[in-house]
């Protein structure tokens, strides 16, 4: 699970780059956070410690790459199926 300022600098991330078709530079970063350079740096490297992003060369974080855009689950829901909510399905057309 992602703190909240991992969870926020990745959705800055991802609408960034799909509003601008690259990524941010420092100067960009900073001022869209809030953050200094030195905090975003730690938040990015938990970023791609969790395999959310990869970010080969540090200098600058033009160069990363996301692999997910939001927080993954980490449990999905069971699919519950009650008699109410159930369908027919293949029995409909092999028993009636």
């Amino acid at each position: 699970m992602l703190e909240d300022a991992e969870r926020k600098l990745l959705r800055v991330l991802f609408n960034f780059f799909v509003k601008n078709r690259r990524m941010p530079v420092w100067r960009e970063l900073t001022a869209m956070t809030g953050k200094h350079r030195a905090e975003l740096t730690r938040i990015v490297l938990s970023l791609e410690r969790q395999q959310y992003i990869v970010w080969s060369h540090r200098d600058s974080p033009h160069t990363i790459i996301l692999i997910a855009g939001w927080e993954r689950r980490d449990k999905l829901p069971a699919h519950r199926h009650t008699s109410a909510n159930k369908s027919p399905g293949i029995t409909y057309w092999t028993q009636h």
